[in-house]
């Protein structure tokens, strides 16, 4: 046989003769196998509660067959901030969004979540930071199940009580009630003191940690005027995913703390904001834009 880098023609595949319909029948037999390994994967991960008819990641593949261009659906959960909600309303060809409380998904919060594109969870404007054990499950299940997840600041760091109005009293940061899927931890920073609740003020400026990073692109610094600087309301959280950018304090001791940080799971993404996203229009679009 001769082989084409030695100076031969490729041979022909071989396809048992007959023509066309031979063909056919000669490459569907090869793709029998693999769909039916498809369809028994898909129906097993029903099954075993992986993914539902809702699930993100199966919705999602509308965008591959068609329909990309559409908005993304967003549930914003809690109470943003306004400059946040500006940024959004600008963008409507971009992401079109809801306003819930977390009160409001103690019902059926699983099948709620899997109908949107990307979960904002926003309790930053508001004194009550705690959310259910249920909807805490199901923000879980949603973000390991192929959907987007942004949490602002402090939000989510608290657990609802057994009784309407209260607050676990035993239960602190995120991973007793999200599991693993925040990209960020609540360490104990002293008696009575968790850096998830403890809040601090920089003047500074919002630095890319990471090249190439989509969120990040065409911002290397923010604001980029000389001698402008935001006014950040930040906590001193632990990275646990990949820093994507940081803010240093640009007066006073230099003080840096996690801007932006992403945790990527098998099919779901998880992005943390440690301060408001409407402060920095640019990088909350390129957000958005790389979750949707």
């Amino acid at each position: 046989m001769a082989y084409p880098e030695e100076g031969g023609a490729a041979p022909e595949p071989y396809y048992g003769g007959g023509g066309f319909t031979s063909r056919l029948s000669y490459n569907l037999e090869g793709l029998i196998p693999l769909i039916l390994i498809l369809i028994i994967g898909f129906f097993l991960a029903v099954k075993f509660g992986i993914v539902t008819t809702g699930t993100p990641v199966v919705g999602g593949l509308a965008g591959v067959f068609g329909g990309g261009d559409e908005a993304a659906r967003m549930l914003i959960i809690g109470n943003t901030s306004r400059e946040t909600l500006d940024v959004l309303n600008a963008n409507e060809s971009l992401v079109k969004y809801r306003i819930v409380t977390a009160e409001e998904l103690r019902r059926n919060p699983k099948e709620r979540l899997a109908t949107y594109d990307i979960v904002l969870l926003d309790q930053s404007e508001q004194a009550n930071k705690a959310v259910s054990r249920v909807l805490g499950e199901a923000i879980e299940h949603y973000v390991k199940t192929g959907g987007s997840l942004i949490t602002i600041k402090d939000s989510g760091i608290r657990r609802e009580g057994v009784r309407p109005g209260e607050i676990a009293p035993d239960v602190i940061g995120w991973k007793a009630t999200f599991g693993d899927v925040i990209p960020v931890t609540c360490e104990r920073a002293g008696p009575g003191i968790n850096t998830c609740e403890n809040k601090l003020f920089l003047r500074g400026k919002v630095w890319r940690e990471v090249e190439n990073h989509p969120i990040m692109k065409g911002h290397d610094v923010a604001p980029v005027q000389e001698g402008l600087v935001y006014l950040f309301e930040s906590f001193d959280v632990s990275p646990e995913g990949q820093e994507i950018a940081y803010i240093r304090e640009e007066r006073g001791v230099g003080k840096t703390l996690p801007a932006i940080v992403e945790k990527k799971l098998i099919v779901g993404k998880s992005v943390y904001f440690n301060y408001n996203p409407g402060k920095t229009q640019g990088i909350f679009e390129n957000t958005l834009k790389y979750l949707s």
